[in-house]
């Protein structure tokens, strides 16, 4: 099914018939891709009660408007893990976590005053713990808790993984990190999905392809041009035909893990991790993200 409109259709059968109603909490959901799917979860299944969690008042304000009376926002740093902590105290529900937050920069390791690198931060370690704090609510939930990972589950490679230097803090660099935040987010939910207390909740990491987003504006201004004028001319496709598509994913997984493209299908010979990285990957995790709580 690749068609947009018949995704679109088949989504709004299947949730608009959704009961008790759907709790949705989408990161990142101020702009973009995170944006379009609070917005289509509202299309689909006007009863939804969806939070967005991001920094931007204004641009919060608008979508809320247009959420209407089950909306609501959440204005956090998610480069900061002591934040996620504590805004996800304020979550009583949730069936679908979209974590969709990222930055585009090419500058080097930049660490936030908890001395993780903030790009790192927000593409995997911030989203781990999101999980993590809000896990109990996801097992619980009567639909079956579904988490969404936007990244790019294409090129996820185990073998680019610095095992001797797995923060990237002596070995940084723009492409180290996005291999790092790829394979770890792969091998990440395949842990997960291995412990049988999760056996209620389905984890996805997606590939959304060329998007028409603004993440390109952190850019140096010779790539940022360029990037502006493609989205101008129409190149890739917009959030709001995205966000079907990747709920289309996220509705055809059932149980355990995968990894979608672009359309919301299943990403092809996609390997399954062995056991020990899984474990190493996620035990890191829990280590930068528990240093953390320490500060």
């Amino acid at each position: 099914m690749c068609d947009v409109h018949a995704v679109a259709a088949s989504n709004t059968q299947i949730l608009s018939s959704l009961q008790p109603s759907l709790h949705v909490v989408v990161v990142g959901g101020t702009s973009g891709i995170g944006c379009g799917i609070a917005l289509a979860y509202r299309k689909h299944c006007p009863d939804a009660h969806v939070t967005i969690i991001g920094r931007n008042q204004s641009a919060a304000d608008e979508i809320l408007s247009q959420l209407g009376s089950n909306g609501n926002f959440i204005r956090a740093d998610v480069s900061l893990m002591s934040e996620i902590r504590r805004i996800t105290k304020q979550i009583n529900a949730v069936d679908v976590l979209v974590l969709s937050q990222g930055i585009l920069t090419l500058t080097g390791r930049t660490p936030t005053k908890e001395n993780i690198d903030d790009k790192l931060a927000v593409s995997y370690y911030g989203r781990v713990l999101f999980v993590k704090e809000l896990l109990p609510l996801l097992r619980s939930s009567p639909h079956g808790g579904k988490v969404l990972f936007v990244l790019n589950s294409k090129r996820g490679n185990p073998s680019k993984i610095n095992w001797n230097d797995m923060a990237l803090k002596n070995n940084y660099s723009f492409l180290a990190a996005a291999n790092h935040a790829m394979a770890f987010t792969d091998l990440v939910i395949q842990y997960l999905v291995s412990q049988p207390e999760n056996a209620n909740v389905s984890f996805i990491h997606a590939s959304p392809g060329s998007v028409r987003t603004k993440i390109a504006n952190g850019l140096p201004i010779y790539l940022r041009v360029p990037a502006k004028a493609l989205r101008a001319l129409g190149w890739g496709i917009s959030p709001e035909d995205c966000a079907e598509f990747m709920i289309h994913g996220i509705l055809g997984t059932e149980k355990g893990w995968r990894c979608i493209d672009e359309k919301g299908e299943t990403v092809p010979n996609k390997e399954v991790s062995n056991e020990e990285m899984s474990k190493k990957v996620w035990e890191h995790t829990c280590e930068i993200t528990f240093h953390t709580a320490q500060l």
